[in-house]
């Protein structure tokens, strides 16, 4: 039992990655990889150059480069290290969970996808679905697509009861460090139609980011005309 135990605490995801000696984004990916080795975030790292093995851009369906895969998980194009984090954090549950549902990294894939439709379909079934929204939202790792789908879903869901009851949440996000997931949250705290998150908005108006603030305004201003 123990050692059961021991087996899945230290489980570290496999990692491959493809690349080319030209590709201007991939020395940067690649050097994130070996730290996340170097932490034991990843377990193992296979690296493949395609100028070297050609084959492998057929074989992985690769179209572009870099591309990683993090267990399951599939990024192409430059990423940050709290991307490939989040990734190989995903992993780690899954196999923790015995490759249960892990609807954060569904709904992050069909986002990145465009296939938003298939998120609110979900979301519209059950309305939990809203939480893996904003877990990604609140998650540094997310990366611009999948943001971009979030979008959508909060536009699909603007002025309902669903969203309102975020609104606590959003809240929470305003306070964030990073500057992008304050901004997200003060502009769907506009879309909530509801003046109770007025307040949040108000310390918005004297954020440290002059574009923050200028997000917090405007949706200020949609809340009083709604």
């Amino acid at each position: 039992m123990n050692e059961t135990k021991s087996s899945e605490e230290n489980y570290s995801p496999e990692a491959l990655m493809l690349l080319s000696s030209h590709c201007a984004f991939c020395p940067a990916v690649l050097d994130s990889l070996c730290k996340m080795i170097k932490s034991g975030d990843i377990g193992n790292l296979e690296v493949i150059n395609l100028e070297k093995n050609p084959d492998a851009m057929q074989q992985y369906k690769v179209r572009s480069v870099p591309w990683v895969r993090i267990g399951k998980h599939e990024l192409s194009g430059s990423q940050t290290l709290e991307a490939l984090q989040q990734r190989a954090q995903w992993a780690k549950d899954e196999h923790k969970n015995k490759d249960q549902n892990n609807q954060l990294a569904d709904f992050d894939f069909l986002l990145s996808d465009g296939q938003v439709n298939k998120v609110i379909a979900a979301i519209h079934k059950d309305h939990s679905g809203m939480d893996a929204i904003m877990s990604l939202l609140g998650d540094t790792g997310t990366v611009l697509s999948t943001r971009i789908g979030i979008g959508v879903v909060f536009e699909e869901f603007a002025g309902t009861d669903l969203v309102k009851t975020l609104i606590p949440q959003l809240g929470e996000l305003t306070k964030h460090e990073d500057q992008r997931i304050r901004a997200d949250a003060y502009h769907y705290l506009g879309m909530t139609a509801d003046k109770s998150a007025i307040p949040f908005l108000e310390a918005g108006r004297k954020d440290k980011d002059s574009e923050v603030q200028e997000i917090a305004a405007d949706s200020l201003q949609e809340l009083y005309n709604a």
